[in-house]
């Protein structure tokens, strides 16, 4: 039973990282775009490309904002403690704009440009690497989940936990356009899957913010 109690803790840090990555992963965006183009205009394997490449953007991203965190958590405690309040306060803004945003979406599904494999690829990588919101969704979630005590194995696991799951999503996106009906459908209501991450991002917001507080001493 004493395992249990101490295994819990962990179990629920794995979960939590997991569900946070890959309702990240579903929630419509550039990147959905760009995958959903690239298949519709040169078919699978072109969706594949994009799919993959995007996830190992994800995933460089991924290991530079944790090995860079915790560098700052060695070098400058209160630098991370700022980081990790800043990101606490965003997680919690992103959530309240997606619990308020609308329901109704336009279905853009139809869009299509001309592509090839390496083109697929190419913007696949870079819609992961300049999109902007990717940059500081990571920099606010890691600050979250990367502690002091991280070592080398759990910090490589986060970036693999990102890194794949945003693949293997994509890589679904690619098998559904095959099957239109079902990627209209999932389109239409992807509001919930929006919704979902709202309520996730705002219950480890809210967590996070109150172990802020009590290590300050506030309450």
């Amino acid at each position: 039973m004493d395992i249990i109690f101490q295994t819990w803790p962990n179990v629920m840090f794995w979960f939590s990282v997991t569900i946070v990555c890959l309702l990240g992963a579903m929630s419509p965006g550039p990147s959905l775009a760009i995958i959903i183009n690239h298949s519709l205009s040169q078919g699978k394997i072109a969706g594949f490309f994009a799919a993959v490449a995007h996830g190992v953007g994800i995933g460089l991203f991924a290991f530079a904002t944790v090995f860079g965190l915790v560098v700052a958590v060695d070098k400058n405690p209160l630098l991370f403690d700022v980081i990790q309040t800043l990101g606490s306060l965003f997680l919690l803004y992103l959530a309240a704009k997606l619990l308020l945003a609308p329901i109704q979406r336009e279905n853009n599904l139809s869009v299509a440009v001309k592509s090839s494999y390496w083109a697929a690829a190419r913007d696949g990588f870079l819609i992961a690497l300049v999109n902007p919101k990717i940059i500081i969704f990571f920099t606010a979630l890691f600050s979250q989940f990367v502690r002091p005590e991280s070592d080398t194995g759990e910090k490589l696991a986060l970036t693999v936990i990102a890194g794949g799951i945003d693949m293997l999503w994509y890589i679904l996106v690619v098998l559904l356009l095959s099957r239109s009906a079902s990627m209209a459908g999932f389109y239409r209501k992807s509001w919930l899957i929006d919704k979902a991450f709202g309520v996730v991002l705002a219950i480890i917001s809210i967590y996070f913010i109150t172990q802020i507080l009590q290590r300050g001493g506030f309450i």
